[in-house]
């Protein structure tokens, strides 16, 4: 068992940490928060395809520090969208982000099973999670 949760624990870093290299080059603070969020998730239906088995179990494999650096600025880009009005300030940030995740792991395996490719399931994700966070009015 040591053997196979050192393996899983190898896989989740490493994915981890190409995620974090994925969102740090895709240049979210020059976006709209709007445009951010759709790529942000389009940069994790296509790099996260690779490890999706144990990304969605990297709280439990990945270190907190590695954990922090991926989140950060999903959380940096909706603070910046409730800011600039295009977000509902109604709802508590931990709340808006875990409903976030969980679409975006949603649309990731809806692409890993072929339902969707992943242009697809990221702009279903982007329309689902936008519509429901924007503010209204």
């Amino acid at each position: 068992m040591r053997g196979r949760e050192s393996l899983l624990r190898g896989l989740a870093e490493v994915g981890m940490a190409e995620l974090v290299e994925a969102l740090a080059a895709a240049n979210l603070d020059e976006l709209p928060a709007d445009r951010a969020i759709a790529r942000i998730i389009a940069v994790f239906l296509r790099e996260g395809a690779k490890y999706a088995a144990v990304i969605s179990q990297a709280d439990e494999y990945c270190d907190p520090a590695v954990m922090e650096r991926t989140i950060r600025p999903i959380r940096e880009v909706m603070a910046r969208g409730v800011r600039d009005k295009v977000l509902r300030d109604d709802l508590r940030g931990d709340v808006v982000f875990q409903m976030f995740s969980a679409i975006v792991e949603r649309a990731l395996w809806l692409t890993v099973g072929d339902v969707m490719t992943p242009e697809e399931a990221a702009e279903a994700a982007a329309t689902m999670f936008l519509n429901g966070a924007r503010k209204p009015g």
